[in-house]
């Protein structure tokens, strides 16, 4: 009886697939599709639902083993007390959506932001790299010209190794102190290091342990502090540029094997595009006196930022606070060194050409020949006005016309704050670019502070 059960039942979903199948050959084109679309979406939705409704432990994202191919360990003991939002089950999907391999979670009630830094075909590439040896040529400074070590697509040459035996190798060669030759070439930011850049970021480097040698760092650490670079150096930049000393980047937290954890800082400035004007005035504020502070600082660094975005740039709801979320492509720049060595035209001013771009195609060219021989240079207002302030401004989703979009008519400054933006990122040949942002940011900031309280309440 049982099996007879069960042969009908095979036999009723035979018929239903095949009905199924009829109606499916029956159904005009367009119906097809919008059907495909409507399963697509809730797919997607289902996924979302998993996603942020169950809790799943971070460390399965860690990949410790890996160490000191990695980015640190001091974070490692307090890891298992992490909760992020995701389902380990679905952590196959999840590789595939979430392409930047960004997590969000607590830890003792703090909200945080864990990140790989790569994407998983990144990671397995620069390990093809390490277990060939080819990666200790770039920690040993062999890259020419400043140019970054470029590691191979990973279907150049796939194999199989013992990844302990191959740090082994490479960590035998890592003798004495951190040095220029070390780092240059591993990063945007290590086009140009000088000897105070590196000081600073091992004296900073949070993931020493207790017991280092007369350098400062264990052979382990500075692996992974050179493995960092190579990788990502969005970490080491947080420590080097702490939040604490009012640097505009995350808090960074620590690292465990191949994730690292940074303080929450909001909510993309994607968010902000379509919000009251008046927000939007002050976050185009606050963005410029971001470049101004990378620009121009007490601590002798150019800090210029190359990957100008609205999703790389996070907002506090409640403060309005702006911070850089995504830190990668930021190339540092010993203003000291250059007047010390004063080299031939190093006081002079590097003004940055307009880059004319297909549509939708914020491109960016960077000088990094002329930034890193140069004190003073206006790029990161260039990178900011043209990427996100001015009308030459393109996005995805059909944000266009910049930050600084659809001001009122009724705002009297309207007009020359449209028309300022938009000279930051194209000046006319009589005007320097140095000048047009701060005229911009004199009206920026005559506007809000015309503002009342009622005005405000938007």
């Amino acid at each position: 009886m049982h099996r007879g059960y069960k042969d009908s039942w095979h036999q009723q979903l035979r018929t239903s697939c095949h009905q199924l199948k009829l109606r499916l050959r029956q159904m005009p084109p367009y119906g097809r599709g919008l059907l495909l679309v409507s399963a697509l979406f809730c797919c997607f939705v289902v996924y979302r639902i998993l996603v942020y409704t169950f809790i799943t432990d971070i460390s399965y994202h860690t990949e410790s083993s890996n160490c000191p191919a990695c980015y640190g360990t001091r974070m490692c003991r307090r890891i298992h007390e992490t909760r992020v939002h995701g389902v380990e089950a679905f952590h196959y999907i999840n590789s595939i959506v979430n392409v930047k391999n960004v997590y969000f979670g607590r830890l003792n009630g703090l909200e945080l932001v864990f990140k790989k830094l790569a994407h998983t075909d990144e990671l397995e590439r620069v390990d093809t790299y390490l277990c060939r040896g080819g990666f200790s040529q770039c920690m040993r400074g062999s890259s020419n010209n400043n140019q970054l070590c470029v590691i191979p697509p990973s279907d150049s040459f796939q194999l199989s190794c013992d990844m302990t035996q191959a740090v082994a190798n490479i960590s035998s060669r890592l003798t004495g102190p951190v040095s220029v030759s070390d780092v240059i070439g591993l990063s945007d930011a290590m086009q140009c290091p000088s000897p105070r850049l590196v000081r600073r970021m091992v004296h900073r480097y949070r993931e020493r342990g207790e017991f280092v040698d007369e350098h400062g760092l264990s052979v382990s650490e500075k692996f992974s502090l050179l493995y960092t670079l190579a990788v990502n150096p969005e970490p080491l930049i947080l420590q080097m540029f702490p939040h604490g000393e009012k640097w505009p980047f995350p808090a960074y937290i620590g690292a465990c094997g191949r994730i690292i954890a940074e303080d929450y800082a909001g909510v993309p400035l994607r968010d902000y595009f379509y919000a009251d004007w008046r927000i939007r005035m002050k976050l185009a504020l606050r963005l410029l006196h971001i470049a101004d502070q990378l620009t121009d600082n007490s601590a002798g660094y150019k800090l210029y930022f190359s990957d100008i975005s609205l999703d790389n740039y996070s907002v506090q709801k409640d403060s309005l606070e702006v911070t850089i979320n995504d830190a990668e492509n930021i190339l540092i720049v010993d203003e000291q060194l250059l007047a010390e060595d004063k080299n031939p035209g190093y006081d002079e001013p590097h003004h940055s050409v307009y880059d004319y771009c297909e549509h939708g195609n914020n491109c960016l060219t960077i000088d990094v020949v002329s930034l890193c021989s140069k004190t003073q240079s206006d790029f990161n207002y260039y990178a900011l006005c043209k990427s996100l302030l001015s009308s030459f401004s393109d996005h995805d989703q059909g944000m266009t016309g910049g930050l600084l979009h659809s001001l009122p008519a009724s705002l009297k400054q309207s007009q020359t704050i449209k028309s300022l933006a938009d000279e930051c990122a194209k000046p006319p040949p009589n005007k320097d670019r140095f000048v047009i942002k701060d005229e911009l940011i004199l009206v920026l900031e005559s506007v809000i502070k015309s503002l009342t309280p009622a005005t405000e309440s938007f």
